[in-house]
């Protein structure tokens, strides 16, 4: 779990977003005072992950700059197309240790490599890699350390079937060496962030002390630590206390109350056949709490890039191959490529779904998609070869009015670097460079002004 808070809240406490989870028909609304931070035309950061890259040929759009059509795969994006950005031909620097699925998530959002001066262990002991945590932070934590965070939580970082603990497992880094879990199960996760909607204040004052009572006890214990430490894992601990005194500060704050999505009742998130319903309330969550102004910046983590090994997609009558084999048959495997192809037009879905709950929400004098950057990518290009080339990634939301949307746009073996150059100036962390994995500077020739 690694919803992270900073600062104290400063949002207005009672925001209701009423029939967010049941239907888009009637737009949510704010009742009682605006949320928090409900300034004109804020601007939210959303990364969002799906394995392990695409079908080019049926992914690729056709025509050119703003005359274009969806492809097959893009398709259910089409009710925002106006709203979109598709970059064709970037490419992920391969560098560093680690398999093609193991550095690839760490790589997608941080554009620096594997650390290569440790032994990273099997989870079941079963032996060792030659690497471990990623190198450098992910680029939506590095635009948080830049500007700083006014939410009650800085991050918010939500994942389907994506647990895990290893290299392959994690994109969010909010420092070297210091991957940020995402949070798997929406119930747990709408009851962390939500969860104090029909306590007595006499029950939520109770629950508040026994929390700042454990945080003190634990607080003390890595202090009594830090004095045995030498300077390297002492940094570690630092962060380690930060992250106890903000959350320390959060609660000694007023409560958060901000009634999200009914998600209804509650499923086992880690069988595969609740899948669907587990992705749509975890977006449903995520949707709301950026509506509620929860944070500025979130993560949608779908599986992992370690290979995505004994999933089958039986929702889509897909039951006879693994989508991590699916993935590695050849070209010439039109059945393959078909059934690959029907699982990745369900992530647009999935992804069109968000948008349309981020375009009902008024926000500014737009909606809550105009005041968004949404990233959608991979980390890879193509499964079968592994292949860091020609990685699709869909840029979704007005970005604040920062970017002109409605535009499918080629690159011929372009650096990622250059897009997360973008993103932090999008944000307003300028910057000439991102990462360690390219030796260019600037963003990408033509996406900004």
């Amino acid at each position: 779990m690694s919803f992270r808070g900073r600062g104290q809240p400063r949002f207005a406490r009672r925001a209701l977003l009423g029939g967010l989870a049941s239907s888009l028909g009637a737009l949510p609304l704010l009742g009682g005072k605006q949320a928090r931070g409900q300034e004109q035309n804020r601007l939210r950061l959303i990364l969002w992950f799906t394995p392990p890259g695409t079908v080019y040929d049926n992914w690729k759009p056709s025509g050119a700059g703003t005359d274009f059509t969806l492809s097959p795969i893009l398709a259910p994006l089409e009710a925002h197309k106006d709203k979109l950005v598709v970059l064709d031909g970037l490419r992920i620097p391969d560098v560093g240790v680690g398999a093609p699925h193991t550095k690839g998530p760490p790589l997608l959002w941080t554009a620096s490599a594997l650390n290569d001066d440790m032994t990273f262990e099997r989870p079941d002991g079963s032996g060792g890699f030659y690497h471990g945590w990623n190198s450098a932070p992910s680029v939506d934590q590095v635009i948080l350390q830049a500007r700083g965070s006014s939410t009650p939580y800085s991050s918010l970082e939500f994942g389907v079937r994506s647990g895990g603990n290893h290299p392959g497992t994690r994109m969010i880094y909010s420092a070297p060496e210091a991957p940020l879990a995402p949070e798997t199960n929406p119930w747990d996760a709408f009851d962390r962030l939500i969860g104090e909607i029909g306590k007595t204040q006499e029950e939520l004052e109770l629950q508040r002390a026994e929390r700042l009572s454990s945080l003190d006890v634990i607080a003390g214990e890595l202090e009594a630590l830090s004095g045995k430490l030498g300077s390297n894992e002492r940094t570690k601990l630092d962060a380690h206390l930060t992250a106890v005194r903000e959350i320390e500060q959060r609660l000694q704050a007023d409560p958060i109350v901000c009634e999200g999505p009914a998600l209804g009742d509650a499923v086992d998130a880690n069988t595969s056949a609740n899948t669907p319903v587990v992705f749509d309330r975890m977006i449903e969550l995520m949707a709301s709490s950026l509506a509620c102004g929860l944070t500025d910046v979130a993560s949608m983590q779908y599986r992992v890039g370690e290979n995505d090994g004994g999933y089958t997609y039986d929702w889509l009558g897909l039951t006879s191959l693994e989508h991590h084999l699916m993935s590695h048959e050849a070209d010439t495997n039109a059945s393959a490529r078909a059934d690959l192809s029907k699982i990745y037009t369900w992530y647009s879905e999935r992804f069109a779904y968000f948008l349309d709950l981020l375009a009902a929400i008024p926000d500014g004098d737009g909606s809550l998609l105009d005041n968004c950057l949404v990233v959608w990518g991979s980390e890879l290009g193509k499964g079968n070869t592994h292949s860091f080339e020609r990685v699709p990634f869909v840029l979704a939301g007005g970005a604040a009015g920062k970017l002109a949307t409605g535009r499918y746009l080629q690159y011929e073996d372009v650096p990622h670097n250059r897009l997360l150059v973008d993103v932090c100036r999008m944000m307003g962390h300028e910057v000439d460079t991102f990462g360690t994995s390219d030796t260019g500077s600037g963003g990408l020739s033509g996406l900004l002004g």
